[in-house]
C-alpha cells in the first residue's frame, strides 16, 4: 500500500473546514509518516497515549515546579498520540469499531485522572477543598463540551460519506447483539462498546435532546433539504471546533506551564461554558431568520 498523507483526514479536500485543533498537533503528519512502514498498530499508539496520560497524572501528585513541568509535558504528548492512532489507522486503512471505542474509553480514563489529580494538588498548595468541586464540575462540563462537538462533526461526517466509524447513537443495535451472540462480533469490540455507552451515552443523549429542541427552535422542518442545511454548516463547525477534548487538553497543557491549574479550572466552568452557549444560540438565531425568510 502507497503512503498518502491524505487518507490520515476524516474529510476529503473539499469538504474540509479551518479545524483549530490542528495548530496543537501539527506535528502529526511528521510522526504518522515516521510510524507508517513500522509494526506497530494504531491500537499500539492508543496505548502509548493512555500511558503518556498516566505519566502526566502521577507528575501532577509530585510537588515542584519541574514536576509540573514534566505534567505539562507528558500530558502533551498524550495529546498528540492521541490524534496519530486515527491518522494511522485511515492512512494504513485499518480503521476499526474496536479502536473507535477503546480510544473514546481511553480518553476518559486520562481527563478523569487528569481532574482529579489536579485537584488532589491544588487542595494540597491552598487548602481549600472547594478545588475538589471546580474540577469535578470541569470534568463534568468538558464531557458535555466534547460531546457536543462530536455530535456535530459526526453528523457532517456522515453526509460528507467519508467517515463512517463513528454513530451518533453508539447503542449495540439489534444486528449488533445477534451478531455477538453468535459469536461473530469480537468480544473485546462488544465489550468496548458496551462500557463507551456507560461513559458517553446520558452525554449523547443529552446533546440530542438539546439539538432536536434547538433546531425546532430555528423554524427547522423534517425535510432533507433543512437538515442538510443544519448539519453541513461549516462557518458553525470552524467554531464549534475549540470545544473538542483536544483544545479542552491543550487548554489544561497551557495553563499547566504557567503554573496555574486554578485557572485552568475555573476557565473550562466559566469561559468555556460561555463560549458553547453563546455559540449554540448564535446558531439558532440564524438559522430562525434563515427559515423564517424563506
Amino acid at each position: 500500500m502507497s503512503f498518502d498523507i491524505e487518507k490520515m483526514y476524516k474529510i476529503p479536500p473539499a469538504q474540509r473546514y479551518f479545524d483549530v485543533n490542528e495548530i496543537w498537533y501539527f506535528a502529526n503528519k511528521w510522526v504518522v509518516r515516521f510510524l507508517y512502514p513500522l509494526p506497530v498498530s494504531p491500537n499500539h499508539i492508543t496505548l502509548l497515549a493512555l500511558v503518556f496520560g498516566i505519566a502526566s497524572t502521577i507528575c501532577y501528585l509530585i510537588p515542584g515546579n519541574t514536576a509540573l513541568m514534566w505534567a505539562g509535558g507528558f500530558l502533551y504528548a498524550k495529546l498528540l498520540f492521541d490524534n496519530v492512532d486515527g491518522n494511522l489507522a485511515r492512512i494504513r486503512e485499518e480503521e476499526s469499531r474496536l479502536g473507535r471505542f477503546y480510544d473514546s474509553v481511553s480518553d476518559f480514563l486520562v481527563t478523569f485522572l487528569v481532574y482529579a489529580v489536579i485537584a488532589i494538588r491544588l487542595v494540597r498548595e491552598t487548602g481549600d477543598g472547594l478545588w475538589i468541586v471546580w474540577s469535578g464540575a470541569a470534568l463534568f462540563f468538558t464531557l458535555i463540551h466534547c460531546s457536543y462537538f462530536v455530535y456535530y462533526l459526526v453528523h457532517y461526517t456522515t453526509r460528507v460519506g467519508s467517515y463512517q466509524k463513528n454513530r451518533v447513537d453508539e447503542t449495540p443495535t439489534a444486528e449488533e447483539q445477534s451478531l455477538y451472540q453468535r459469536g461473530q462480533l469480537p468480544k473485546k469490540a462488544y465489550f468496548f462498546q458496551m462500557l463507551y455507552n456507560r461513559i458517553y451515552g446520558w452525554q449523547d443523549r443529552l446533546i440530542l435532546l438539546l439539538d432536536r429542541r434547538s433546531s425546532k427552535q430555528a423554524g427547522l422542518d423534517e425535510s432533507s433539504k433543512a437538515q442538510e442545511l443544519w448539519f453541513m454548516d461549516k462557518p458553525f463547525l470552524v467554531l464549534a471546533a475549540p470545544l473538542c477534548l483536544c483544545t479542552n487538553i491543550m487548554w489544561l497543557v497551557l495553563c499547566t506551564f504557567a503554573g496555574r491549574l486554578d485557572i485552568g479550572l475555573i476557565g473550562v466552568v466559566t469561559f468555556w461554558n460561555i463560549y458553547m452557549l453563546g455559540l449554540h444560540v448564535w446558531k439558532v438565531l440564524r438559522y430562525r431568520r434563515r427559515f423564517s425568510c424563506g
